[in-house]
């Protein structure tokens, strides 16, 4: 009777892993409350090992998500994912790769990889006049700490073949390096000369996603006289021939 008691117990155990093992990712996230600005849609596999075909962050559209989540994280209330999205060959995608971690809706990232289509960054700038814009955003953290409002960030970005374009042609203008971090729970962006613009800015992006910059710039003499001509609209040139940037 005893051995039967074990046996029984035994299969109820490894019954109960398979069904844990193979827990349907759909069949979770359908009884999950998410916030109201995201959705997710075309959940397939697992809960451990699964794929949504687009998740939608405040209007932005994330493709081809896979994750991998670790189980031993879970038994302290925290989860622990390897995230990979998006087609990092293609320039109008979002695509991500790196870690984070979910607890109490607090995200931890490190070492985490992402690529912007310019237009998606371009036209949420209030700037003075339309500009059309190519090439790609690289933002390279390495450590990231985010609740209601940023607490904590280290990291770099990279506006990559830098383009514009003019009426005869794309106008190239190189590359834009910056510098990410946290500051009174706001992300800060600082972009440092040299580039061609000659643009130096400070940007403060809160929870809200309302950009705030102040800084200035002053295009290179080789950039073509359009440029410059366009340049006049954000306003007067300063003494040393830079113009304002500020909005």
């Amino acid at each position: 009777m005893k051995l039967v008691l074990k046996w029984g117990i035994t299969c109820l155990v490894i019954y109960a892993i398979f069904l844990i093992a193979k827990l349907p990712a759909a069949q979770i996230i359908s009884r999950v409350q998410l916030p109201p600005e995201v959705t997710v849609h075309g959940v397939s596999g697992t809960i451990w090992n699964g794929h949504a075909s687009t998740v939608t962050v405040q209007g932005l559209p994330v493709h081809d998500l896979n994750w991998e989540l670790a189980f031993l994280p879970l038994l302290t209330g925290k989860a622990s994912l390897n995230l990979k999205a998006g087609n990092i060959r293609e320039v109008e995608d979002i695509s991500l790769d790196g870690n984070v971690a979910i607890s109490n809706g607090r995200v931890q990232g490190e070492d985490l990889q992402i690529f912007l289509p310019t237009s998606l960054v371009i036209s949420s700038l209030p700037l003075p006049i339309p500009v059309n814009a190519s090439g790609r955003f690289k933002i390279a953290l390495q450590e990231l700490d985010y609740s209601e409002h940023c607490t904590a960030m280290t990291g770099q970005g990279l506006w990559l073949k830098a383009k514009v374009q003019g009426t005869q042609q794309d106008i190239d203008l190189g590359s834009f390096e910056t510098t990410l971090k946290c500051e009174n729970k706001e992300i800060v962006m600082t972009i440092n000369e040299p580039n061609s613009f000659g643009l130096s800015a400070v940007a403060h992006i809160p929870s809200s996603l309302a950009f705030r910059i102040n800084g200035r710039f002053k295009p290179d003499d080789a950039l073509p006289e359009e440029v410059h001509q366009a340049a006049q609209f954000f306003g007067k040139k300063d003494a040393q021939g830079y113009y304002p940037v500020k909005f």
